[in-house]
């Protein structure tokens, strides 16, 4: 099968700590590659980090241009660029090589004119990799994240408390019974089932502004329960909730029109 780059990013707690993870799922199936057996992991230090570890927006920027600098750098050396992962004050990148890349750290730092770290062995195995590959609750916090960026581009206010609709489907009454009480639970409003057997749908409401870890862990539990109650999670959906016009603003436009009208003529 040829290879096709598939990067998703979603969000880790490791020990009380988040981390925003991105990686190439691309090689999910072929890894390791054994023309790639050199693990090079490069560790750009944040200068302005919120207080959970994780950059400012300012800071995001930063990352990110610095990050595209090395990757030009390592890609005239064959190097093969996998993934990231962004916390506790460090953005750390994960490259595999042919082979040892000599001199390589000095011409990084050479070129940034900053303090970079680097790690560099043998790791044929790719169990770097391996370490940050997804399983079954960060595979939601994706599907999670796909849905809020929809939101989000579609111009969704991301401060704005939204209602999201969560929905189970079970074929049997007492499935919903005890997934209605699930839902209650864990705080859903306007919980009701619809439908007759052997397809029930039982939905509930969360209202939460698009914060990842909070629709998360209405989510997650939803899709690990839904199969005691012979159930599968159908997942959510919300409808956009606009940003609201800035007063001062909006009463600029009308001035500007109306002068653009020149009514005293």
């Amino acid at each position: 099968m040829a290879y096709t780059p598939m990067y998703e990013m979603w969000r880790v707690v490791v020990e009380g700590a988040p981390f925003d993870v991105m990686l190439d799922l691309g090689h999910g199936e072929d890894y390791p590659l054994t023309t790639h057996p050199w693990f090079f992991g490069v560790r750009i230090p944040m200068t302005n980090k919120n207080e959970n570890g994780l950059p400012s927006e300012e800071e995001s920027s930063r990352l990110d241009a610095v990050e595209n600098r090395v990757r030009e750098t390592l890609r005239s050396r064959d190097g093969m660029y996998v993934g990231r992962r962004t916390g506790m004050g460090n953005r750390d990148l994960l490259i595999y090589f042919p082979s040892r890349p000599r001199g390589l750290e000095d011409r990084i730092r050479a070129s940034m004119g900053m303090e970079i770290l680097f790690i560099s062995r043998m790791d044929p195995r790719w169990e770097g990799y391996q370490q940050l590959l997804p399983g079954e609750k960060e595979w939601r916090s994706i599907e999670d994240g796909k849905l809020i960026s929809g939101l989000l581009n579609a111009g969704s206010d991301p401060e704005a408390e939204h209602r999201l609709e969560h929905s189970v489907e079970t074929s049997l009454n007492k499935g919903a019974e005890a997934l209605v009480k699930l839902m209650e639970k864990l705080e859903l409003e306007d919980v009701e089932v619809e439908g007759e057997r052997p397809t029930l749908v039982v939905r509930g409401t969360q209202r939460t502004r698009l914060e990842p870890e909070e629709i998360l862990r209405v989510s997650w539990v939803l899709e690990q329960k839904a199969p005691k109650a012979r159930g599968s999670y159908l997942g959510w959906q919300a409808e956009i909730v606009p940003l609201e016009e800035d007063e001062g603003e909006a009463d600029s436009v009308v001035e500007s029109i109306l002068a653009e009208l020149d009514l005293d003529d």
